[in-house]
């Protein structure tokens, strides 16, 4: 009877470490309430500006919706120069497997594997982010960058 009890409550603790902070979240959008708000396309557009390159359109349209998803920011004000862990919180905003979930939507959305090479801690900024997804596609043959 006390280790359902034990396990009930160690349940719930686990829980809420894994859960988002959402005075955390309403922070960080109230910061990015400062910035204009960009639809999907002029969000993609200042992106290409950003790496000065040839980006995959599709991706970009897939990590403003998905981005969104995993945080509950609004993508739509989060810029190139973002930085993942100290502007936009991000390990704080999503749930505990939101690099697990990108990889798995990712390949989901083009058929390309990133699960043994995705470390977000690598990446600093949300141009990073960017541009290591559209080197994983630009590397495959059969998608074409642009």
């Amino acid at each position: 009877m006390w280790q359902s009890v034990i396990n009930y409550v160690q349940g719930l603790v686990a829980y809420r470490d894994m859960s988002p902070d959402m005075g955390i979240r309403r922070q960080v959008n109230r910061r990015l309430q400062e910035r204009s708000r960009l639809s999907v396309e002029d969000w993609a557009e200042l992106f290409i500006k950003a790496i000065d390159g040839s980006l995959y359109a599709p991706l970009l349209t897939f990590l403003y919706q998905q981005l969104q998803d995993y945080s509950g920011l609004d993508v739509g004000r989060i810029r190139p120069e973002d930085r993942l862990i100290e502007d936009l919180q991000i390990p704080l905003v999503c749930w505990f497997d939101w690099p697990h979930q990108l990889c798995d939507d990712f390949f989901q959305a083009f058929e390309v594997d990133i699960s043994e090479e995705f470390d977000e801690s690598q990446l600093d900024t949300v141009k990073e982010l960017v541009y290591f997804l559209n080197r994983r596609l630009s590397s495959m043959d059969s998608v074409s960058p642009g």
